[in-house]
């Protein structure tokens, strides 16, 4: 029974933080909360030891910071990075989404939240809370001067994925909804990365809301 469930870590600089964290998480039978750590060295160490599904990130941490960390266990590719923080900042949240996360949540997220961005990120999602999206969608258009002009153009069925992606869809709910396999889902998504010169999934939906890639 234990594989079957999602299996977390935490890694944040206040003790009294991961304590509320692992009393929440550990209601959910779904998800095995494995350890907690109070900086960023600790969480890498582990997660290149271990199988680690989902690290749960703060960003100020001392001896290595939730960026770096985040980058570093991206690296690993068999642990997924949410960020949970108090940072509401885009120079925060797009540093962290170029360091691999899939996620960014702030810690005034309720529950239900936090297990929604868990369990979508698990299953090859990706999830912002509403604060940070919002954030995102409201930005100034004038953070990318010029930047519209030069993205090259997207196909009917591209932007059909890439609106689902934002909408944090995985790629079998994707296939379903639009009745393609899920290797078609897959094949799109790499183009995209590709037309769109970005490295990750978090990468598409940051630059679809700083350009709005998709009004047109």
């Amino acid at each position: 029974m234990t594989n079957s469930k999602i299996k977390v870590i935490l890694a944040d600089d206040h003790q009294i933080v991961l304590d509320g964290l692992k009393t929440l998480l550990n209601q959910e039978h779904h998800l095995c909360i494995l350890e907690s750590f109070n900086n960023g060295s600790e969480a890498v160490q582990y997660c290149s030891r271990n199988q680690v599904d989902i690290a749960l990130l703060d960003i100020n941490m001392p001896i290595l910071d939730g960026i770096n960390t985040c980058e570093v266990i991206s690296a690993l590719k068999s642990t997924k990075v949410i960020a949970l923080t108090n940072h509401q900042e885009l120079a925060f949240i797009y540093r962290m989404l170029n360091a691999g996360a899939k996620g960014y949540l702030l810690k005034t997220a309720d529950k239900h939240t936090l297990i929604r961005a868990i369990e979508t990120v698990h299953t090859g999602g990706t999830y912002f809370c509403n604060d940070i999206r919002n954030t995102l969608i409201s930005m100034d258009s004038n953070h990318s001067p010029g930047k519209q002009e030069v993205l090259p153009s997207l196909s009917r069925r591209e932007k059909e994925i890439l609106t689902l992606i934002i909408k944090e869809n995985t790629t079998k709910e994707i296939a379903s909804q639009l009745y393609i396999g899920q290797c078609t889902v897959d094949t799109h998504r790499k183009n995209l990365l590709r037309k769109l010169n970005v490295k990750n999934t978090a990468g598409l939906v940051r630059l679809a809301y700083e350009t709005n890639l998709l009004v047109s």
